[in-house]
């Protein structure tokens, strides 16, 4: 997979040359049963949590994410696990004899792995496929699976990144999109959505805040009704996730009213078992050790009062962690809070973190001396500041 070269651009991939390897392979984006959910912090998890329901359910489910790393298996996933690689060498055996039919087509890394992803859950029985953050500026992998049973849109606040991949769910729901499920209604991307929906008489629902109703609450765990039913559980008290629950609770309703069996108690027990969601993860709490995910000024906002609430004003934090590009507008978010030290990963020689390493070695020695940390950024420094931080840890 890596003789492939990596697109620079988003612009350089193409659903054409995508449709064309479908096809060379068998047609394998025809027949699966798809959901889209586009990407960031709250699309993850969302993502991750309906993954976790329809496992529950007795039902195989696939999951294609534009988060995981080209580079190696994880940009797919068969009931939340990677595939063995056994049947990932097959696949990939299977898609090189496609590729070695059209030597001149040019096809990106992300071109071929995406259909490797579509072949994988085909090969495995999929009956749903969740298509995790794959549309963009100038492209859309996942509109080669349109239309869709279902399309989820949990939070999206930024709307000049977003308004491109809006169009792309707007055009799938003029093709035939069943239901639409949306969590965010504060933006112009709910009115564009919302209004794509009327004109094709398609369904939209709502996750209604005002049915939410918070149990026992602590730094490891959150229970909760909704909509009148009790003994909801999760791994954690972040508003994203409380958020994401309502939304994947809804979503799970879309689909049983398109025929899938999801039982109330599976999607309960779906919902508590759901890991890896890259939202509120909380390594230690005295001092505070927080790792999360926040693709907006109000994601971040979010995570920083649910962490107040958890472990109390004062133990919050002395530092925080962001990347550089995305460092303007979280800032935001603690304008007003004490912060003793900002330190900022950059892939810069002359920067002084100038690897995650580096950085999370700086991270555990303030830690360490009794310094409170919070690590906010994209889905990616997420997943990779936590592991070389829980390896300094163990280690």
């Amino acid at each position: 997979m890596n003789s492939f070269s990596a697109s620079r651009e988003m612009g350089e991939i193409s659903t054409k040359r995508v449709l064309e390897l479908c096809s060379a392979l068998g047609r394998v984006n025809i027949g699966l049963r798809c959901v889209c959910i586009p990407g960031g912090g709250a699309g993850h998890a969302v993502a991750v949590m309906l993954e976790s329901v329809i496992k529950s359910s007795g039902h195989i489910v696939g999951r294609i994410t534009s988060v995981g790393d080209f580079d190696s298996r994880s940009f797919v996933f068969i009931d939340g696990e990677l595939p063995s690689i056994e049947e990932y060498n097959s696949a990939v055996a299977e898609l090189k004899s496609a590729v070695k039919r059209n030597p001149d087509a040019g096809y990106t890394r992300e071109e071929t792995s995406f259909v490797l992803g579509l072949l994988l859950c085909r090969m495995s029985g999929c009956e749903y496929v969740i298509l995790e953050g794959l549309s963009g500026k100038d492209y859309s992998l996942d509109s080669v699976c349109a239309p869709y049973d279902l399309i989820v849109m949990p939070t999206v606040y930024g709307v000049d990144a977003a308004q491109e991949r809006v169009k792309v769910l707007c055009d799938a729901v003029r093709r035939g999109t069943r239901e639409v499920v949306s969590g965010n209604q504060k933006s112009e991307i709910y009115n564009t959505i919302s209004n794509a929906c009327a004109i094709s008489g398609v369904r939209l629902y709502i996750p209604v805040k005002s049915q939410f109703e918070a149990g026992d609450v602590t730094a490891r765990k959150l229970t909760f009704s909704y909509s009148g039913r009790g003994g909801f559980l999760l791994k954690s008290p972040s508003y994203i996730l409380r958020d994401g629950a309502m939304t994947v609770i809804e979503s799970a309703l879309a689909l049983r009213r398109g025929g899938i069996k999801i039982p109330w108690s599976d999607i309960s027990v779906g919902l508590s078992s759901a890991s890896e969601t890259l939202c509120f993860d909380i390594l230690a709490i005295s001092p505070l050790m927080l790792v999360d995910s926040a693709s907006s000024c109000d994601e971040a906002a979010m995570l920083i009062q649910t962490a107040e609430d958890t472990v109390g004003e004062k133990a919050l934090m002395g530092v925080a962690i962001v990347l550089p590009e995305e460092l303007s507008y979280l800032q935001k978010a603690f304008a007003d809070k004490e912060i003793s030290r900002v330190m900022v990963s950059s892939d810069s020689d002359n920067s002084q973190y100038n690897s995650i390493k580096k950085l999370a070695t700086e991270i555990v020695k303030l830690w360490r001396d009794g310094t409170g940390i919070v690590c906010l950024g994209g889905v990616n420094f997420a997943i990779e500041i936590k592991n070389e931080i829980l390896k300094l840890i163990n280690g």
